[in-house]
């Protein structure tokens, strides 16, 4: 196991090194590779029902480390409350199978802690692509949430987070992971190599060490 990118939705060369992320119906795994499925708030539709049946019945696949992404994005036309009952669905699913749950958060930061408060989770709940400040960081990792860094975020923010808490991702950009892991090595005043190690050890401890 040598993952490096937590969460990706562009297939990679090497896909043991990566956790690709897609919907259920386009689940399609490839020998040695690893996959987080779920419902992005974006493609909620009428077909989300049969979406969700699926995850269910695929849900339990080893190769498939995490439930999602999905979540609450206030940015889109569908209605609040169709997209917390569907991101209630992924979260019933991540407690029943002890998965991580990969968070999709856009302008929804008050609703994910409230649903935090509310259920007490025991699975992992990850906000990917963190692109928030510094408050907003603390606030989250006070409530036991992990942040996973991309090529975009706040340098005080990420400077914020115990190593130990920290992970790493491509999501939709064309960089490679690496040269990510270069950039937050460099703002961190670390080594690449040790990054990877700390990192290495977060990924084990969340995704194989259940």
């Amino acid at each position: 196991m040598e993952i490096l990118d937590i969460h990706t939705h562009r297939v990679k060369e090497n896909s043991s090194q990566c956790i690709y992320s897609c919907l259920p119906t386009a689940f399609n795994p490839q020998e040695g590779g690893y996959y987080s499925v779920g419902v992005h708030p974006w493609y909620i539709n009428a077909d989300t029902g049969k979406e969700l049946e699926y995850l269910k019945k695929i849900a339990s696949n080893p190769q498939i480390l995490a439930i999602g992404e999905a979540g609450i994005d206030k940015l889109i036309t569908t209605p609040l409350s169709i997209q917390m009952d569907i991101f209630r669905h992924h979260i019933e699913l991540s407690e029943t199978l002890n998965k991580p749950l990969i968070i999709h958060s856009v302008k929804s930061v008050n609703e994910i802690v409230m649903l935090k408060k509310e259920l007490s989770p025991k699975a992992t709940w990850i906000i990917h692509g963190f692109r928030g400040k510094r408050e907003l960081a603390q606030q989250l990792f006070a409530h036991g949430i992990y942040l996973s860094f991309g090529e975009q975020f706040q340098e005080n923010a990420l400077k914020c987070i115990p190593l130990e808490r920290l992970l790493l991702e491509t999501d939709e950009s064309d960089k490679n992971i690496l040269e990510i892991y270069q950039t937050v090595a460099k703002i961190l005043n670390l080594s690449v190599e040790k990054l990877q190690e700390q990192i290495q050890q977060n990924i084990k401890q969340l995704f194989f060490n259940r």
